[in-house]
């Protein structure tokens, strides 16, 4: 479960995954499988009730091509818009 106070940032991370998985043309089972998480697992992290810890984040950049930097930018630039 998240925190409150982290919540806003879980929605954020969420939205831009789950943004990134359909422009790749992936469903959540094909994309917890690329970056070695569950299938259920994942689906919490798009849905902004989990975040993912910083070995999930690596793997996301290794088989997604995401970098973290990307991930903080697009962030940043969601909150901004909301």
């Amino acid at each position: 479960m998240v925190k409150e106070d982290n919540k806003p940032f879980a929605e954020l991370l969420g939205k831009l995954l789950k943004r990134r998985r359909v422009e790749m043309d992936m469903t959540q089972a094909e994309f917890a499988w690329i970056t070695k998480m569950s299938e259920e697992g994942y689906g919490r992290i798009e849905r902004g009730e989990s975040i993912p810890t910083s070995l999930t984040l690596s793997r996301i950049h290794n088989n997604t091509g995401i970098s973290i930097d990307r991930i903080f930018q697009e962030i940043d630039r969601l909150e901004k818009k909301e």
